[in-house]
């Protein structure tokens, strides 16, 4: 009788022991990406013994996930699709566990952040040249889930200028020639289980400056401008204004072979002999039907001529 008493005893410590005693299956088990695509995030996880199901929640950020998806205890994988293009998540899985009084209780395996593979990098453009810095800045629209982006910067005849990997949205490049045209192509990659991942090259850039000018003559109702060559220019066009910074109208376009006008309207209205004007001129470059042109940075008025700039 003795002895049974203790066993009894002894089963009812165990007992409580184990009721109050962690679960083994509640220690985080690896939750990874498999087969990554432009457009789904597929899951796999490592089985929980006593899981009864398993859960999957999903958000754009770690504190708004929703339950996106139950599962049979017997399923480990599970493929998010049609999903955009370079897109990031935060993802858990979890699962049920029955308890001892037929309760459950829901146990976490994993949370991370994943990605469906980059797109192509849009809208590649020239955010500033700076003359006399010898520099340029391109950006492009930022992609949420890449890890970094790589570049590659040529002249227009396709010489290499720099390349390399960065990682935010825009690079800049030095040391350049402010008569040359350069050509700037982008693509972004992500990190999936230590393996990089590239997405498609963003269409090439175009990057160049205003042509500087060198003679700005008013002669009664005439303004003769004259501006340095841009090697690669396919054209340029002039404008003018009454005031520096606003009112800029094109007044001609010429092609490249051309580094010389003689402005006689704004319009259909005459110049004249009593006012001063602004005058910039800007680069051209046109690849197949796409026309691209330097925009406006500095600009120059016929009482000081070109020994004086201001800037937009």
């Amino acid at each position: 009788m003795r002895k049974s008493l203790k066993a009894l005893v002894a089963g009812a410590v165990l007992a409580v022991s184990l009721l109050f005693a962690p679960s083994t299956t509640t220690e985080a088990a690896e939750l990874v990406q498999v087969n990554p695509t432009k457009n789904s995030i597929t899951l796999q996880w490592v089985p929980q013994e006593d899981a009864l199901n398993y859960k999957v929640y999903v958000g754009t950020n770690y504190d708004n996930e929703t339950l996106y998806a139950t599962l049979p205890a017997t399923t480990t994988t599970l493929t998010l699709p049609n999903l955009p293009e370079g897109s990031k998540y935060y993802i858990s899985v979890k699962y049920d566990e029955l308890c001892y009084d037929g309760s459950t209780y829901e146990y976490g395996i994993d949370s991370e952040w994943f990605s469906t593979l980059p797109g192509k990098v849009t809208n590649l453009a020239q955010e500033r040249w700076y003359y006399y810095a010898l520099s340029f800045n391109a950006q492009w629209d930022e992609m949420p889930a890449a890890d970094g982006y790589e570049y590659i910067i040529k002249t227009s005849k396709g010489k290499l200028v720099d390349s390399g990997d960065i990682s935010w949205n825009q690079v800049s490049c030095t040391g350049i020639s402010n008569q040359k045209i350069y050509t700037v192509q982008v693509r972004a990659y992500n990190t999936i289980n230590g393996q990089k991942y590239y997405g498609e090259w963003s269409d090439k850039g175009y990057f160049f400056t205003q042509p500087r000018i060198k003679t700005l003559k008013k002669s009664g109702k005439k303004i003769t401008v004259k501006w340095g060559k841009v090697d690669g220019a396919t054209g340029y066009d002039i404008y003018i204004s009454t005031k520096p910074k606003t009112g800029y109208k094109k007044v001609k376009s010429v092609k490249a072979n051309k580094t010389s006008y003689t402005i006689k309207k704004i319009g259909k209205k005459k110049l004249s002999s009593k006012k001063k004007y602004y005058v910039y001129v800007a680069t051209v470059k046109k690849v197949g039907n796409r026309r691209y042109d330097s925009g406006k940075l500095y600009y120059w008025n016929t009482k000081q001529g070109p020994s004086s700039s201001g800037y937009f």
